[in-house]
């Protein structure tokens, strides 16, 4: 099953979790859809689209990216990866609110790989905001690489259905 990684990255732990989860499966690419030209579609079996989350909105590049290429993506089986700072409880509100129904049909799998604080890659304000929110929530930071594993274990098993 030939795998394309999609991913975009707003401080760099999306960036991680998509080379961590690449490492875990084989003959996946991996591309920054910021940084890099994507490539055709139709060569992939199974697309794995990874995101950060801010204030409950995915990246404006990878929800572009599914409106465009929507027909060949329902052909696709598809994986999507969150990283946030909610936790897991937000995988299906995110989910819902981010992604068409249709594209949804063709997902097979999703999960949540932690989130990071990288105050040094942000702008002032943006900074600003999530110290505040950080100070009365207390979020639980890191990346989860058992979640990635057991993702990448997952998107696998698809194997045998194709």
């Amino acid at each position: 099953m030939k795998t394309l990684i999609l991913y975009d990255t707003y401080t760099g732990t999306t960036e991680k979790c998509a080379n961590l989860l690449a490492q875990n499966l084989n003959d996946a690419e991996v591309v920054n859809i910021s940084k890099q030209k994507v490539p055709s579609l139709e060569a992939y079996d199974l697309v794995v689209l990874g995101t950060y989350v801010h204030a409950g909105k995915i990246s404006k590049k990878i929800q572009d990216f599914c409106r465009k290429n929507l027909e060949i993506l329902k052909t696709k089986k598809i994986g999507i990866f969150f990283c946030m700072l909610r936790g897991d409880q937000g995988i299906e509100e995110y989910t819902k609110a981010n992604f068409s129904e249709d594209l949804l049909k063709a997902v097979k799998v999703k999960e949540y790989f932690g989130g990071e604080l990288n105050y040094e890659k942000m702008n002032f304000f943006f900074r600003f905001i999530l110290k505040q929110i950080e100070k009365k929530t207390k979020p639980q930071l890191g990346i989860k690489p058992e979640r990635i594993s057991s993702f990448a274990k997952r998107l696998k098993e698809l194997n045998v259905n194709l």
